[in-house]
């Protein structure tokens, strides 16, 4: 079960296989990349010598050509966890891929899909957005810890909060003035972004928006994992402002539910995927638009009604707890590898 590499994806691998190891007593091998090829295509060569019987194989990411190559005879490809597809993923950010890198990353998913028997993933927009077969695919949403992310009292303090990787793309620029819109009637409203950086150029990323964003009204701090249950209890609205585009549309962000699993409402841009969690489970609202002046009223409806604030805040605890929970999740997958 490698890690992944980006924030969410490292949550969901940490959670998404659980049961499925549970139930099966499965070995969990960590190896990540071409580097882990090698640990991995050992591991699978001590685990099925002298074994009688066909041996499968999870992943939460996808193998490169080394550990794909391993795979083979009695040894099954069983599922992969596929939560993010790299060319779609790295162009939705407005990044443009080398030719060449283009197409190894192309090749790559192709290999991988074509050699695994099921493919989970984290959405049914995603599925079809990647051109997956239906009778392949197993649904599993991402989630949240609701034991680790707690539902501490609501903010008295007009806080608005997100968490994110630091990059273009994300919407970040967005929500600041859209919190700068909301100030002209709320002066005293704040506005933390837990932003981390992910690689060398999200790091420069992050470099250049601390030195543009220096109203005292604004916060950027790096939030490790397991600092994130804190965070979250000094916010009052928690938001997503992602932007327009297809991949967007598709995710289920970890974010989402780690919100939800603290009993903050968020507010969201206008995402298919994060707009109808958050309508059907009644936990925060839905910006009418992409406009600067509607993801601003969508957080002013939350900040002006803490009645309404509290009880959305509830919705949003509940459903974490419910649905969303990484143990509901993995339970879920489980039963669909085992019993399909």
């Amino acid at each position: 079960m490698p890690r992944s590499g980006s924030t969410g994806g490292a949550s969901r691998a940490r959670h998404i296989f659980g049961a499925l190891t549970e139930r099966t007593s499965a070995e969990v091998v960590a190896a990540h990349g071409r580097r882990g090829a090698p640990r991995l295509a050992a591991a699978i060569a001590t685990a099925s010598r002298g074994w009688r019987q066909p041996l499968g194989v999870a992943s939460t990411q996808l193998l490169p050509g080394p550990a794909l190559t391993a795979v083979r005879g009695p040894v099954r490809a069983a599922v992969l966890d596929l939560h993010d597809e790299p060319v779609l993923q790295t162009e939705s950010l407005g990044i443009a891929l080398a030719a060449r890198d283009r197409k190894r990353l192309t090749e790559l998913v192709a290999r991988n899909i074509a050699r695994f028997e099921r493919l989970a993933v984290p959405s049914a927009s995603f599925a079809e957005l990647c051109g997956l077969s239906h009778d392949r695919v197993v649904v599993i949403s991402n989630g949240t810890d609701s034991a680790s992310i707690r539902q501490h009292p609501m903010a008295d303090e007009p806080v608005v909060g997100l968490v994110s990787g630091a990059a273009p793309g994300r919407g970040i620029e967005l929500l600041v003035e859209a919190v700068a819109e909301v100030r002209s009637q709320l002066p005293e409203v704040t506005l933390r972004l837990a932003l981390n950086a992910t690689g060398p150029g999200s790091a420069s990323y992050l470099e250049t928006l601390r030195a543009n964003l220096t109203d005292s009204w604004v916060t950027i701090t790096d939030v490790p994992s397991v600092a994130l249950d804190g965070f979250l209890s000094g916010t009052a609205v928690m938001t997503i402002p992602h932007p327009p585009g297809a991949y967007l549309d598709s995710a289920t962000p970890v974010k989402l539910f780690d919100s939800m699993a603290a009993g903050r409402p968020v507010a969201v841009t206008p995402r298919f995927e994060t707009r109808r969690i958050v309508e059907r489970e009644q936990a925060g609202a839905v910006a009418t638009s992409d406009r600067v002046e509607d993801l601003a009223d969508a957080i002013w409806q939350l900040l002006q009604d803490p009645a309404r604030r509290r009880a959305l805040g509830d919705n949003a605890r509940r459903a974490a707890v419910e649905r969303y929970d990484w143990q509901v999740l993995s339970a879920a997958l489980a039963d669909a590898i085992l019993d399909g």
